[in-house]
């Protein structure tokens, strides 16, 4: 009998000690686990610090070539200058990754903000907005949504197609209208009515300006735009300038209405002016390090005498 004993408790220790080893595995392997889990915390923190400040410094960079240029340059921005580059991004290389940067105009696209002067309707521009719509087979009536997005009415729908604050009070996820101009281009997506198939077509040729002394570049417009400028200006003509002024940039605007008369067309230009030139220019950075990335949009002002500075800042998902 007390051999049997002696052999339990022996089975016994032995489970004890087993369970002791495999505890203290447990415990060494969780210690390791929180260890490069904290580590690999500390790393994605310092790489997306350095993001961010090489993503600013290519804020200087930008402004640098833009003060140059305008000491180049005075009369007319366009697509034959040091700050556009085809439209693709100039890339860099950086430790652990790259910095991309690419240049836009950002007045040479339709302001949506300008389509309401005060409290009346800017009728030049909506036209434009609905030539627009109609180009990109999106329907015009939601041209008026956006008046009533931006316009400080909250009953009264510009037209049948147009949004007030009762039709978004009845929406599933319901939200209440700007009323005031938008901010950001993003804005539109919230508008009622606008997909985000109809958002995408029109972000190549739409924005959101502060500013509303901004004019149109008609330099750096797309075809489509340029089309709008005008009451009978068929398809086909907005590429014949483009490919125009690739060759002549206009240095004023009469030379573009110089273009239109010389083949028996006409441009609406009296109450929404057009322009050869810009103050207004978007820079979007995209920077990489290690398993980190920043996206960030910033929208830069130039005055005159090289007056610049960033005038917002967005990060991009």
């Amino acid at each position: 009998m007390k051999h049997t004993s002696r052999n339990k408790q022996g089975g016994v220790a032995l489970i004890t000690a087993v369970l002791i080893v495999s505890l203290a595995v447990i415990a060494s392997v969780s210690i390791a686990e929180n260890y490069e889990l904290n580590f690999r915390r500390t790393v994605t923190a310092f790489n997306s610090g350095q993001a961010w400040s090489y993503a600013k410094g290519a804020e200087e960079w930008a402004m640098a070539i833009l003060a140059r240029d305008q000491e180049d340059s005075r009369d007319y921005d366009g697509f034959d200058e040091a700050w556009w580059n085809n439209n693709e991004p100039l890339v860099f290389p950086l430790p652990s990754g790259y910095i991309e940067g690419k240049l836009e105009d950002a007045q040479g696209k339709l302001n949506i903000n300008l389509l309401k002067q005060g409290n009346t309707v800017n009728n030049t521009m909506k036209v434009r907005f609905e030539r627009l719509f109609s180009k990109l087979d999106i329907s015009p009536g939601l041209v008026c949504a956006i008046i009533d997005w931006i316009d400080s009415d909250t009953s009264n729908p510009e037209c049948p197609e147009g949004a007030e604050a009762d039709v978004y009070s009845r929406l599933e996820v319901s939200y209440l209208p700007a009323d005031q101009p938008m901010s950001d281009i993003s804005e539109l997506r919230l508008v009622h009515g606008i997909t985000d198939e109809m958002y995408f077509k029109l972000l190549p040729h739409v924005t959101a300006l502060a500013d509303l002394n901004a004019t149109l570049n008609i330099n750096t417009a797309s075809a489509e735009v340029l089309e709008t400028l005008g009451p009978n200006i068929p398809q086909g003509i907005g590429q014949e300038l483009v490919e125009e002024r690739e060759d002549k940039p206009f240095k004023n605007p009469q030379e573009f209405v110089n273009f239109l008369t010389q083949r028996g067309l006409t441009a609406d230009i009296q109450n929404s002016p057009i322009a050869v030139g810009s103050n207004h220019f978007l820079l979007n950075t995209r920077c990489v390090i290690g398993n980190s990335q920043v996206k960030m949009v910033s929208m830069i002002y130039r005055g005159g005498g090289n007056n610049l500075r960033i005038i917002k800042r967005s990060q991009k998902l």
